[in-house]
């Protein structure tokens, strides 16, 4: 349930901070540095991407199912732009914020598969061969 409760808060969270007018961001409007909005979304989907992972380790496990929750960082994000450029409030329609989301999908997994799937592997392995 505690898993469920993270997703849930972080997905409220990337939300929250997509549909933010730009000048409620903390980002100062001049911007850290070029693109750094882009880095940003790439480390939110990363972080979301390992979260999916962590939630449901089960549900992902297998030759194609594991880009399942690429699929879903790719529409989550830009299910986000499309808010974005419809809604107004300083922010805009990006395919390269897009981007940035969905090639955050790679670092995720990866994190997910080097530092907790060991964990689960030999439980997953063995409920997926019974």
């Amino acid at each position: 349930m505690l898993r469920y409760m993270i997703l849930l808060t972080y997905l409220i969270i990337i939300t929250s901070l997509s549909l933010l007018p730009s000048s409620s961001l903390p980002i100062p409007e001049s911007g850290l540095f070029p693109h750094a909005d882009k880095v940003i979304h790439f480390g939110m989907y990363t972080i979301l991407t390992f979260l999916l992972f962590f939630t449901w380790p089960d549900k992902f496990y297998g030759k194609y199912k594991k880009f399942l929750p690429l699929l879903v960082v790719f529409f989550w994000g830009t299910i986000m732009e499309v808010i974005q450029g419809a809604g107004g409030y300083g922010r805009h329609f990006s395919t390269l914020d897009i981007l940035a989301n969905t090639l955050g999908f790679f670092p995720g997994w990866l994190a997910w598969k080097w530092f907790f799937r060991k964990r689960y592997q030999d439980n997953l392995h063995a409920a997926h061969t019974d």
